[in-house]
């Protein structure tokens, strides 16, 4: 006689048949271990072990704190070891950007998981596309760099939905809490006013880029909590949107401005070339920095003083939350990490040449 089959085989081969049979549907939540003991008149350990395998095997994924779900019949078979980073980029060989990759591969690879990158621009439509796309390949999860958070919060929905880890890398919508990893942009504002501020500077003003962005509006954030410290009022004038160089290089030559913080490094390389041009001399008449330490320009952005984030530690950090939410480390709220930031002086910040004294 054959042995009888083990209690754990039976219910596995019996849960499995109704996967695929589409008793179960994909993404229908399975009833508990307890149910389950209930229903074939076993223990919860053995209905613990048959869920693991069918999970091993890719018919099955367990949410901690959210409950067991079927997959997509592409799943079956195994899991697929599988992670995707979808990345708005304006250049896609911007140092940066390979720097975030190579932190996100780095800390994949470390927990026996590959990376798929794929790149989209500012539509949050093509992304969407890209998510679908990477879903048919099995990812596991997702790490999204979104043009505009608040603008893809549909396609944050569709994963949760559908049960799908993903991480936001870089930027975030605060009306739709979600994991994220970025870096700590409040204390670099603040750190960027500190120096300004020790050089003389009073007539400082914020140079926005795309001011709906929450990285820039704490960025600013800090910078104005750090002038209001120093008894600086703040004012409209502080901020700058769509720079007018022509009225900001006679600003400048009046003594109205004496110092620009721009909210990223290519503004501010932008606008150290724009000032130079108008006959301008960087940090004799006005003092420039920035913020990320962007290496893409280099005549330009070795002598530009400016607050680091470490795109290399994001990176890891984002896929550090994906990955650790694969293996269910993490429940209730969800989690923000924030890099360090450190300040760089080069040449381009100086001091106020209007200071007294």
């Amino acid at each position: 006689m054959e042995p009888k089959p083990a209690k754990y085989a039976i219910v596995k081969q019996s849960i499995k048949q109704q996967i695929q049979d589409g008793t179960l549907a994909v993404d229908e939540k399975l009833p508990t271990e307890a149910e389950y003991a209930e229903i074939y008149k076993v223990s919860t350990i053995t209905v613990r072990r048959a869920l693991t395998e069918l999970a091993e095997e890719g018919y099955i994924k367990r949410l901690k704190h959210k409950g067991t779900f079927v997959t997509s019949p592409v799943n079956a078979g195994a899991a697929s070891r599988l992670i995707a980073l979808i990345l708005y980029s304006e250049d896609h060989n911007d140092s940066s950007y390979i720097q975030l990759i190579r932190g996100a591969q780095t800390m994949a690879s470390s927990f026996g998981y590959s990376l798929i990158v794929e790149w989209v621009d500012a539509d949050a439509g093509q992304e969407a596309g890209a998510i679908r796309k990477m879903l048919d390949l099995n990812v596991e999860g997702l790490l999204l760099y979104s043009f505009n958070p608040a603008k893809s919060t549909d396609n944050y929905r569709y994963l949760e939905e559908r049960n799908i880890p993903f991480v936001l890398l870089d930027r975030y919508d605060p009306e739709h809490p979600c994991y994220f990893s970025g870096c700590n942009n409040y204390d670099g504002g603040a750190l960027a006013a500190k120096l300004l501020l020790e050089k003389g500077h009073e007539k400082i003003r914020f140079a926005g880029y795309h001011f709906f962005l929450k990285p820039e509006q704490e960025r600013y954030d800090g910078f104005c909590s750090r002038m209001r410290e120093a008894g600086h009022r703040i004012s409209r004038e502080n901020l700058i949107m769509d720079i007018d160089y022509e009225q900001l290089a006679a600003q400048v030559r009046a003594g109205e401005v004496t110092a620009l913080f721009c909210c990223n490094d290519r503004l501010a390389v932008k606008t150290i070339r724009s000032l130079r041009e108008r006959g301008l001399r960087i940090p004799e008449d006005v003092s420039v920095m920035g913020f990320d330490d962007w290496s893409a320009s280099p005549d330009v952005a070795r002598e530009l003083t400016t607050v680091r984030q470490d795109f290399t530690e994001i990176g890891a950090n984002t896929a550090y939350l994906l990955l650790s939410l694969l293996q269910g480390r993490f429940a209730g709220n969800p989690v923000k990490i924030l890099a360090d930031v450190s300040l760089v002086v080069r040449s381009s910040v100086g001091d106020n040449p209007f200071r007294a004294g």
